[in-house]
């Protein structure tokens, strides 16, 4: 059987298995719902338009994560469909999903536009198989070729698989290598590349670099140096942070002000609306916060008071924070 035949009896078998999702989940003309044994939930939406359909075939646009708190996580967001080309995503069966539960093989094409041998334009694609780990949402892997063919060993959390070379292969989760600010900056840092953005999306975004790498005080200045390159700024963070500022400085009257309760286990505290600027504390859930201001892109300016202590005022992420 060659590479194509293979490629239509997978897809074929994905098909299949995705009927049997819907059996177990919900499905609509809309959407396609995957539940994992954690409660997680995996939501195929928005389906291919017609118009970009002819061009590059049917499924999905949009991939969310649904973590068994409710909160939802968007994946691969930074290569949405166009006119241009963008990512599909396809439903997926059981058999996709590792036999511990934990890991599951995404199916994907990426698509675009190219010439043909007579100058033609013509639409092409190619798939992928990251692989989502159900724990937190983080994505990693994201292989192309005859890997994506592979499947899972039914005694471990083993992808087996064969290179394009034909060879033989083996990946185990337990040695998976996941996304993290340091690799990112370090590989832009030496290829003195005029743009971060590329390497960003072959690590699937900034938003997966956080989830599978969350900010921290060891990678805070990583982080920092990355959003220095997206703005086109020269880095000039270091790896020392600054101190908690317990709140000294005027601030609004909290007496009219939101109240909001915290909703991650551990919530950290930013000095400005940037992962970068993370502080040494966080809140935990049950936290109360008083709101006194807020951004569009995702960030909440709070106030936490502790009887018999200083209020502490900082930046937290929109997502620690329930409304």
């Amino acid at each position: 059987m060659n590479m194509l035949n293979m490629r239509r009896a997978a897809r074929l078998g994905f098909a299949v298995s995705a009927l049997l999702v819907c059996r177990e989940a919900w499905c609509s003309d809309q959407q396609s719902v995957m539940v994992f044994p954690n409660h997680a939930r995996l939501v195929f939406s928005t389906p291919v338009p017609s118009a970009l359909s002819q061009k590059f075939g049917s499924g999905w646009t949009r991939l969310t994560f649904v973590r068994p708190d409710g909160t939802h996580l968007p994946l691969i967001s930074d290569e949405l469909l166009t006119g241009d080309g963008g990512v599909i995503f396809f439903t997926v069966g059981s058999h996709a999903l590792s036999p511990g539960g934990r890991y599951l093989v995404l199916d994907l094409t990426r698509n675009g536009i190219t010439e043909n041998e007579a100058g033609k334009s013509v639409a092409a694609s190619r798939e992928f198989c990251p692989i989502l780990d159900t724990a937190n949402g983080c994505v990693s892997r994201d292989y192309t070729g005859a890997v994506c063919a592979g499947a899972w060993d039914d005694k471990g959390e083993i992808w087996r698989s064969q290179l394009d070379s034909g060879r033989a292969d083996a990946q185990s989760m337990n040695t998976l290598e996941k996304p993290t600010a340091k690799a990112v900056w370090t590989q832009y840092d030496r290829a003195k590349s005029a743009d971060i953005k590329p390497l960003l999306r072959l690590a699937l975004g900034l938003s997966n670099i956080n989830v599978c790498d969350p900010p921290d005080a060891e990678n805070a200045s990583y982080y920092a140096h990355i959003e220095d390159a997206l703005h086109g700024k020269a880095s000039t963070a270091t790896t020392t942070l600054p101190p908690v500022d317990v709140g000294a400085s005027p601030s609004p009257d909290a007496s009219n002000l939101p109240e909001l309760t915290v909703q991650s286990d551990r919530a950290w505290l930013y000095e400005r609306p940037s992962v970068g600027s993370i502080r040494h504390g966080y809140l935990i859930r049950g936290d109360r916060v008083t709101v006194l201001g807020e951004q569009d892109t995702g960030w909440m300016r709070i106030r936490y008071a502790l009887a018999g202590k200083p209020p502490i005022e900082a930046w937290m992420q929109k997502q620690d924070i329930t409304r």
